[in-house]
C-alpha cells in the first residue's frame, strides 16, 4: 500500500483552488477558507515530521485540532471537510497515495448539546444600540449597521456586503446576497428607511465614497471590513456593559433578532425565509426556549404558589420543629 505524499499534497493545492473559483464557481470566501483550512493540515504535517499521510496522520491532526487549539465540533468539521474534498480532487488527478485514503469513512465531530441558547435580552439589544455615539458620521454608519442585523436578522457578511442598488426605495425592499449565492428580498421597514435615507446623506461626507458601491463605507471611503465592524462593536460593548452573555460578536445580534422572533411566536417557515437558511434545520435551534423563558415557565408555574403558601402557613417549619423534637 502506497501512502500520500506530504509534497504531492502541497503540489497540488494551488492548482485545486483555482479550479474550485475559475471552473466549478465556489465563492470566493468558501475558497479562502479551504486555503486556511488546507494550509494549516499541511503546516502541521510538517511541523510533526509527518510526511507520509494517512489515516493516522489526519485522526492526529484531529486530536491536535481538539485538545491543542481548543477547537469545537463545528471548527473540526470544517477543516476535517476541506481535507476530505481535497483528498478526493487527488483521487481523481490519479495522484500516487490518494485512492488509498478513505477519508468517505471519517466521522463526523459530535456538538455536545449546551443546554438554550443563551442570546441577549431586548432590553440588552436596546442598551447595546443606545451606547452608540449617533452624532458623528461613524457612529450613525455603526447604529444603522448594527440595527440592521439586529431588525433583519443579517448576517455581518451580508449586510457588509449591501451595495447602493440592492436598496429600492421606490419598491420599499432590500436584496440581500446571502450564502450559496442565495438572494432574498426583504421589505423595508418604515423605520429602516428613515436610517437608511439619513445615511445616505451623511454618506456623500465620507471621503472617496462617491467612488464606492458599497452602503457601508470606511473613513478612508473603502467597503467596511468584518474586522472592523468586529472591533467596533467591542469597543461599543464595552461601554454598555455589563451583559448576560459573556461574548457578543456582530453575529450575536442576528441571534437575538431569530430568539425574539420565536418567543413572539414567529412563523417558523417565514423565519427561515427572512434569515436565508438552506435548510429548517438551521432555524430550529432558536426553538430551544431562553432562559428568560424557562425562569418564567418556572416562575409562574403553580407550584410556586402552592410551595409559598405552605411555607407561609408554617406547615413545612411546624413539621420540622416536631422531627427535630423526636430527634433530640
Amino acid at each position: 500500500m502506497t501512502t500520500l505524499k506530504l509534497h504531492h499534497f502541497d503540489q497540488y493545492l494551488q492548482q485545486y483552488l483555482d479550479e474550485r473559483l475559475r471552473v466549478w464557481d465556489h465563492q470566493l470566501s468558501g475558497v479562502q477558507a479551504n486555503r486556511r483550512d488546507l494550509n494549516l493540515f499541511s503546516r502541521f504535517c510538517h511541523q510533526t515530521g509527518c510526511h507520509d499521510i494517512n489515516g493516522d496522520a489526519i485522526l492526529a491532526f484531529i486530536a491536535w485540532l481538539k485538545y491543542d487549539r481548543d477547537n469545537g465540533a463545528a471548527a473540526i468539521n470544517r477543516k476535517i471537510s476541506s481535507v476530505r474534498s481535497y483528498i478526493k480532487y487527488l483521487r481523481f488527478r490519479q495522484v500516487d497515495g490518494a485512492e488509498d485514503l478513505p477519508v468517505e469513512y471519517l466521522s463526523r465531530a459530535r456538538q455536545p448539546y449546551t443546554g438554550p441558547y443563551q442570546t441577549l435580552s431586548a432590553q440588552e439589544v436596546k442598551q447595546l444600540l443606545s451606547n452608540i455615539d449617533c452624532c458623528s458620521i461613524l457612529g450613525y454608519r455603526d447604529y444603522l449597521l448594527y440595527s440592521l442585523l439586529y431588525r433583519l436578522g443579517l448576517r455581518i457578511g451580508e449586510a457588509l456586503a449591501l451595495d447602493l442598488e440592492d436598496i429600492d426605495m421606490h419598491k420599499q425592499t432590500i436584496t440581500i446576497h446571502g450564502k450559496g449565492r442565495r438572494q432574498r428580498m426583504l421589505p423595508l421597514i418604515s423605520d429602516v428607511m428613515e436610517m437608511i435615507q439619513s445615511w445616505l446623506l451623511m454618506r456623500t461626507k465620507v471621503f472617496g465614497a462617491q467612488e464606492q458601491s458599497a452602503l457601508f463605507v470606511s473613513k478612508k471611503g473603502n467597503r467596511l471590513s468584518a474586522r472592523t465592524a468586529q472591533e467596533n462593536l467591542q469597543k461599543i460593548v464595552a461601554q454598555s456593559g455589563p451583559f448576560s452573555i459573556k461574548k457578543i460578536t456582530p453575529h450575536s445580534l442576528r441571534h437575538a433578532f431569530a430568539t425574539h422572533a420565536i418567543e413572539g411566536d414567529a412563523d417558523l417557515i417565514v423565519l427561515k425565509a427572512v434569515m436565508g437558511h438552506a435548510s429548517i434545520h438551521s432555524t430550529q435551534i432558536y426553538i430551544h426556549p431562553s432562559l428568560d423563558t424557562l425562569r418564567k415557565a418556572v416562575n409562574d408555574h403553580i407550584a410556586a404558589d402552592i410551595l409559598s403558601n405552605l411555607i407561609e402557613d408554617g406547615v413545612v417549619i411546624l413539621r420540622m420543629q416536631q422531627k427535630w423534637k423526636k430527634a433530640a
